[in-house]
């Protein structure tokens, strides 16, 4: 089968501040367009977003804060190997800072870097039936630098001291872009900042946008938009101020961190319009491409969403699960169409103790009244099967699925 994919990841992309899963005030008219032409998965979940380690090319879960359990079986291959292996060409075009800790060099537009990366990753290929181009963009969670006309459509443009009047001057001054707030606690009743923080990240969206609809009307120029298979995901998403917290200062597994946005262009823009509610997580992209490329699934914890894209399955698992480290604090999650279990695996150092949390779905979107003491027993079921599902996870042979518990 012959398959050209191209693999577009992001990096702190809150999924609540896109046009086709409910914003109604930020402008993002190219995913739009992608996903009126492609499919919408509703309940992506990240399963390891706070890690270096990429679930999405082993297709294997890798929980942090687990000691013993069974190493001995061989490290898996990567997607990158399996497709050497079968003689497909595939480049990978990684965010220079993700590995190496490199400052990000100021006045340079990295969003634009990144697409002209691909133009000339797509020159380098030529025309071979089938590829691979995965490209990682740069990270958007803070310091930002946004050019000023994205600024400018959710910041009033300032008036000069000469051009006011008086009753003017006495208002409340305007709104003005903050574009680097530090990765920590966020006063939640500071309505300014929130406002300010809101925006200004709605800016870093925009402008996101608009370099994706630029790299789609590459992929148009070179004629190829109805060849490609386009993949537009995020690794994790990212706190704006929810719970107290802002960027990765907490392995805080709630729904602006891990709930992630995936949007599949088939070539022909085949079953256009689809959206998909069946859980999903990053580790179900390497089966995906395999299966796309038509080539040989090993065995991974990851499941192939190709039945789901086309409409002949409803669901790949029953409930995914997820595990994050900051620091040394680490916790884990479990979700189900239904609830959200978080569970604090060990705090921060200094930190005072946080109780695990549970959360009603869809209902309590942005999970805010835990309900773990009204429902005691379940949430101790639901921590049984989420510490089953870790150490299942490290033992060899065939991945073997804790059953979820009845209610």
């Amino acid at each position: 089968m012959d398959m050209k994919v191209l693999v577009v990841v992001a990096g702190g992309l809150h999924l609540g501040y896109l046009g086709c899963y409910g914003n109604l005030w930020i402008e993002t008219p190219c995913l739009d367009r992608l996903a009126a032409e492609g499919i919408v998965f509703d309940q992506h979940y990240a399963d390891c977003p706070a890690s270096n380690f990429r679930t999405s090319w082993t297709g294997r879960y890798c929980f942090p804060g687990l000691d013993g359990g069974d190493d001995s079986h061989d490290p898996p291959p990567q997607l990158g190997q399996l497709l050497e292996a079968h003689g497909i060409p595939r480049t990978l075009i990684p965010d220079p800072g993700r590995f190496s800790g490199m400052a990000r060099p100021a006045g340079i537009d990295l969003l634009e870097v990144a697409r002209g990366t691909v133009a000339r990753a797509l020159d380098r290929l030529g025309s071979p039936k089938q590829w691979l181009v995965w490209l990682d963009l740069p990270s958007l969670a803070p310091p930002w630098e946004v050019p000023g006309e994205y600024l400018e459509r959710y910041f009033a443009k300032p008036v000069p001291d000469e051009e006011l009047d008086p009753e003017q001057a006495e208002e409340t001054p305007p709104l003005e872009p903050w574009l680097d707030p530090a990765c920590g606690p966020l006063d939640v009743n500071d309505e300014t900042a929130w406002q300010r923080l809101q925006n200004t990240y709605a800016a870093v969206v925009s402008h996101l946008d608009a370099q994706l609809g630029l790299l789609l009307d590459e992929l148009d120029r070179r004629g190829l938009t109805n060849e490609v298979l386009l993949c537009v995901t995020a690794e994790r998403g990212l706190a704006l101020g929810e719970h107290g917290i802002l960027g990765d200062h907490r392995p805080w597994l709630h729904e602006v961190f891990i709930h992630l946005p995936l949007l599949i262009r088939l070539p022909g823009r085949v079953e256009a319009g689809r959206r998909v509610g069946a859980l999903t997580q990053p580790l179900d992209l390497l089966p995906t491409l395999l299966d796309a490329f038509g080539l040989p699934l090993p065995a991974t914890h990851g499941h192939s969403l190709l039945p789901l894209l086309h409409g002949k399955a409803e669901q790949v698992r029953p409930y995914a699960c997820a595990g994050a480290q900051v620091g040394e604090a680490v916790e884990w999650a479990l979700r189900t169409p239904e609830w959200a279990f978080l569970l604090p695996v060990r705090p921060a150092p200094g930190d005072p103790p946080r109780s695990a949390q549970l959360y009603v779905k869809p209902d309590d979107r942005w999970e805010v009244n835990s309900l773990v003491q009204h429902h005691l027993e379940w949430s101790e079921e639901l921590e049984k099967t989420l510490r089953g599902f870790v150490v299942a996870t490290r033992q060899p042979g065939p991945f073997q699925l804790p059953p979820l518990p009845e209610e």
